[in-house]
């Protein structure tokens, strides 16, 4: 599994904390710029209360008083909301002549000049100017005061965003954390697993997706697993895996069949329930599909009490016809061992006959896209199934080809029989004998 990256958590948080850092920021600036400005106007307003004052002490004072009147200005501090306005200059220019009287200020300190021009009413001309000169200390003082204010109010509602954030990850979370936790599950194997759907959201459709997702592989591997019931799992996956294999087209190649049969079925199953009949068949062949399925075979399909199974399709195999004789010899020592525990037990026993032939035919799907069956047709088919007619029970009968394809790497025993349907001559066969079993 690969590392987990960054959570949705730890990236809302980062995004949130961001976007908040910005905002406050512009906040902070804001208000500091609205804050100085609040003062400043302020100040101006002090100002011009403080040039009025000199504009009527310049009427009504002499000289030596108006003097005395701006050196006491200088000391004053005149109070606001907030600051305090000091003079740190105060000039009177009048007819030539300038009074002026200024005090030391913090080296460094910023300042700001204010020029007044006094008209003469009846002349409409400048009579004197005033200028005052005051310092920006006491106006950019609070300002820091104000600031942690806002930044104090900014964290607390900060850490409540990040919990709010939290918390609606969480909820919003939780069932992402379910479908991937499901998903784990389905890792596992486990096609069964389903999620709650708790919201009509884009999560509570996903989830929805993901469960009919889950229905369809469930049931996909149900019809695959019974498909793999009735073929080797190498040619289950083959099929499953090439699309070309649902075409309807056909593949000519030589194929050894197998065809069996219950010898005598009819007669004594007429004295049976139809439950017992099926339960003695199931017995039976349950044993008999996994001796084919172990070889590598496919059962094609169960005719009446007995069945056709072919090697070769749809994989091309090498010892094809030495598979279909070592199953048949299987199949027969099965029998025998079922027969043994059932008659210890009181109860029925079978005998088949098999016929093994190798020929060509035709192996393709039969049907349409709805329904169809992989099988196999042809001269050979039939010539397979009076094989297994001809053979009495126990026996196993094969054709020369498969005789031929085997070798001595089996025991047979020559025959001459007369086969249905194939004229009056006798034809060459061969009868497959247990390792250990000898006839004369």
């Amino acid at each position: 599994m690969k590392r987990q990256g960054m959570g949705l958590a730890c990236k809302l948080v980062i995004i949130f904390s961001a976007l908040y850092a910005l905002l406050l920021a512009g906040v902070l600036v804001m208000s500091a710029h609205f804050f100085i400005q609040a003062k400043e106007r302020d100040a101006q307003y002090r100002v011009l209360d403080v040039i009025n004052s000199i504009d009527l002490a310049h009427k009504y004072m002499a000289s030596e008083e108006l003097e005395a009147y701006i050196s006491d200005l200088l000391t004053r501090r005149f109070s606001a909301a907030g600051y305090d306005l000091e003079l740190t200059e105060i000039a009177i220019a009048s007819d030539g002549t300038v009074l002026s009287e200024k005090r030391e200020t913090p080296e460094g300190g910023r300042t700001r000049r204010y020029h007044t021009e006094i008209q003469d009413p009846q002349t409409n001309k400048v009579a004197y100017t005033i200028d005052l000169v005051y310092s920006l200390a006491n106006l950019e003082r609070g300002i820091w005061g104000f600031v942690w204010r806002i930044v104090v109010v900014g964290a607390a509602a900060f850490v409540v965003g990040i919990a709010l954030v939290l918390l609606f990850v969480r909820q919003s979370t939780k069932p992402l954390r379910s479908l991937a936790s499901a998903m784990q599950e389905v890792g596992r194997g486990n096609l069964s697993t389903r999620v709650s759907i708790t919201s009509r959201d884009e999560v509570g459709v996903l989830s929805e997706a993901f469960n009919w997702m889950m229905r369809g592989l469930e049931e996909g591997e149900f019809v695959k697993g019974i498909f793999k019931r009735y073929v080797t799992r190498q040619v289950a996956e083959k099929i499953l895996s090439e699309k070309e294999f649902v075409n309807l087209k056909g593949d000519r190649r030589e194929v050894s069949i197998l065809f069996a049969d219950i010898r005598g079925f009819t007669k004594f199953s007429q004295h049976m329930s139809p439950e017992e009949i099926i339960a003695l068949l199931n017995h039976y062949f349950a044993p008999i599909i996994d001796v084919i399925i172990e070889n590598e075979g496919v059962l094609d399909k169960f005719i009446g009490d007995g069945f056709l199974a072919f090697w070769n399709a749809p994989l091309s195999q090498s010892d094809y016809a030495l598979r279909a004789c070592q199953a048949a010899l299987e199949i027969k020592r099965v029998i025998a061992s079922l027969n043994f525990q059932r008659e210890n037990e009181g109860k029925v026993q079978i005998q088949m006959g098999m016929g093994i032939h190798t020929g060509t035919a035709i192996a393709g799907n039969i049907g349409s896209s709805r329904r169809m069956e992989y099988t196999i047709i042809g001269e050979s088919v039939n010539f397979a199934e009076r094989l297994q007619e001809s053979a009495m029970q126990g026996e196993i009968l094969v054709s020369a080809r498969t005789r031929e394809l085997v070798g001595e790497r089996l025991t047979f025993l020559p025959r001459r029989i007369r086969i249905e349907d194939y004229g009056d001559a006798e034809i060459e066969v061969f009868e497959l004998l247990q390792p250990k079993e000898v006839k004369t």
